[in-house]
């Protein structure tokens, strides 16, 4: 082990002043994602769900298409599909839309779900988001009707010049089989009538996941899952949101098949939960498995799940103990499923990465034998009062204090945050990660963030923990990592503590819960909406952008729009904040006022994690 710079070892040893950049050149920090000065004020785009059906005749190498008569897209050729109605799931929709424009019966069961396509067009404000199927075995013959006619024609012969004009960069290759499913393809049209119908201004088509069998039971033996095949769990409530909506879920689901992910189980923790159930009914069954919080899912839990017996007790008290059930049956479900790991998220976390798919990483921690992988969590930080999706208008974000850059300059934003928290928190959440699991049988959760394995499998952490000073387990990973939107609008605010209610003061009755914000909030809603709207202005919004260009320019907070960006996020010509006038000059020192003798009185509180973090590193 190299030696550590003596100016650490005084620190640690006297707590007395010292300069944090005369480190620097000894713990060769890294700054994973350029930190962008400006705010871009994102807004979300709704999406409307529809269908897509190609009836096939694979051996003749036919296909069914129909020329639409009316309305949307007269006059071209397409598949057979449209929207969806009220309480429908995605294959329903698409057997009903099929016999009613060609008249071809079809058990919904044996849709094959092929991809995803999303269509943005410059002249609307929705986009459209388009489940494609195929099927090879339906009843009673095509014939023509008032919306569409039928015709079948051979791959060679098809009329690509009388069809959309995003046929050309896909159509052939699926039908051809040269396409990898299941398959996304992104095009933006200049406009949805007319010759501007003609115009796709950008596309883009890529294969998303490993190759899974969609009609998978688990009483039959499976082959082995591929390697890099990875399953999200979530536990999901929008039962007290207004106006009856969950387009957050919908961004949750959208993004993570869209970054490769083979499944997403969804537990419905409330079956009187319309909006979650409906958000989740706009995705194919074999991607999007959804359950309900009820006596079937209990039974099952309590025959699969190892830690059933523990958490029984607390199953209707502490979400955590729900949460970490469902997780052990996403566990248990796994192998019949089709994946190889599994990754517990709560509905405002994106499993985030720059690269185009999980598939590789997941590849790659099997290949080095890893069966756990602990990542870093970065907390957005709203900057807009409200919100309809947190996913989609939230970029600033608070680094986990591990990886802030070790200056004068970072320490001063990290005690902006604290000093204006009652409880002198930086994250105002958790700060111990969140893991993925590869599937093991004898594995239990030890809690949402952390499984506990059987012996001789090897754990790893991208947190370098002062509180667990495990070298041989650290592993440096800045990508992928967990971005944490909790809380980033005052109606979710407002919306998940009455969710939440009056929630104990132990965590599974044991572990004492400090008194954070967490526990204030749930005061604060208690006392009225007033005090609630109070608390989130004081310590979660900040709505000065001169303030957010400060904290970027440091290295405690950075801006990602990645994630806004793949789920389509519209860019406002507003600034994202109006209560600071924007001057000419640039980001400027962090102001003493409010910090006191901070730099001058020793590592206090968070910052002792901090610095001993980077230690932890340089080892």
């Amino acid at each position: 082990l190299k030696p550590l710079p003596p100016t650490l070892w005084k620190c640690r040893q006297q707590r007395a002043a010292f300069n944090l950049e005369a480190l620097g050149p000894h713990l060769n920090l890294v700054n994973p994602w350029p930190s962008l000065m400006a705010a871009a004020s994102m807004l979300s785009r709704e999406r409307t769900a529809l269908t897509l059906v190609y009836a096939r005749r694979p051996v003749e190498r036919q296909v069914l298409l129909g020329m639409k008569k009316r309305g949307f897209g007269a006059g071209k050729f397409n598949g057979f599909g449209g929207k969806l109605e009220p309480g429908e799931t995605t294959e329903e929709g698409a057997a009903r839309e099929l016999l009613e424009e060609c008249g071809l019966s079809a058990d919904p069961a044996q849709l094959r779900c092929c991809g995803m396509l999303t269509y943005i067009y410059d002249t609307k404000p929705k986009s459209m988001e388009v489940i494609v199927y195929d099927l090879e075995t339906w009843a009673g013959e095509a014939h023509e009707t008032e919306e569409m006619k039928p015709v079948w024609f051979g791959h060679d012969d098809i009329p690509l010049d009388k069809m959309w004009a995003d046929d050309h960069y896909w159509l052939l290759q699926y039908l051809d089989g040269q396409l990898p499913l299941p398959f996304r393809g992104r095009f933006r049209f200049k406009g949805h009538e007319g010759d501007e119908s003609d115009v796709v201004l950008e596309s883009a088509v890529s294969s998303l996941a490993p190759a899974l069998n969609q009609h998978l039971r688990p009483s039959v033996a499976q082959p082995p899952a591929p390697a890099g095949s990875a399953m999200i769990v979530s536990t999901v409530s929008f039962l007290h949101t207004q106006g009856g909506f969950a387009r957050p879920l919908e961004s949750f689901l959208h993004y993570h098949l869209r970054k490769g992910f083979s499944r997403i189980f969804v537990v419905v923790d409330n079956v009187g939960d319309d909006a979650a159930i409906a958000a989740a009914r706009r995705f194919p069954n074999s991607n999007v498995v959804v359950r309900l919080r009820d006596e079937v899912l209990l039974a099952e839990q309590r025959e699969k799940c190892p830690s059933f017996a523990k958490l029984a007790p607390l199953h209707d008290t502490e979400v955590s103990a729900r949460q970490m059930l469902d997780a052990e049956l996403a566990m248990a479900l796994a192998p019949s499923l089709g994946c190889s790991w599994v990754v517990c998220l709560d509905s405002d976390e994106l499993f985030f990465t720059q690269e185009p798919s999980v598939v590789q990483h997941f590849e790659t921690l099997a290949e080095a034998n890893i069966s756990q992988m602990t990542y870093l969590n970065h907390e957005g930080v709203p900057e807009v009062e409200e919100t309809l999706d947190y996913f989609a208008t939230t970029t600033l974000f608070r680094r986990h204090h591990f990886v802030v850059p070790l200056t004068n300059e970072a320490r001063s934003g990290l005690r902006f945050w604290m000093d204006r928290t009652r409880r002198q928190q930086y994250l105002l959440f958790y700060d111990n990660g969140k893991s993925a699991c590869r599937v093991v049988h004898g594995a239990e959760m030890k809690s949402q963030h952390l499984w506990r394995l059987p012996l001789g499998r090897r754990s790893c952490t991208a947190l370098a923990d002062a509180r667990n000073m495990d070298v041989e387990a650290y592993r440096e990973c800045h990508d992928p990592c967990i971005l944490h939107f909790p809380v980033c609008g005052l109606s979710w605010f407002r919306v998940k503590y009455q969710t939440l209610g009056s929630f104990p003061d132990a965590w599974l009755g044991k572990v004492k819960l400090p008194a954070c914000l967490h526990s204030d909030a749930r005061e604060a809603c208690a006392e009225g909406n007033d005090a609630l709207v109070a608390l989130f202005h004081r310590e979660v919004l900040l709505d000065d952008e001169l303030e957010a260009a400060r904290q970027t320019a440091c290295g405690v907070c950075m801006r990602i729009e990645e994630h806004a960006v793949l789920l389509d996020a519209v860019r406002s010509a507003q600034p994202a904040s109006s209560s600071v006038t924007k001057g000419n000059a640039g980001p400027q020192p962090l102001p003493a006022e409010g910090v006191g003798n901070a730099l001058d009185a020793g590592p206090l509180g968070i910052e002792r994690g901090w610095i001993l973090s980077k230690s932890l590193g340089y080892l």
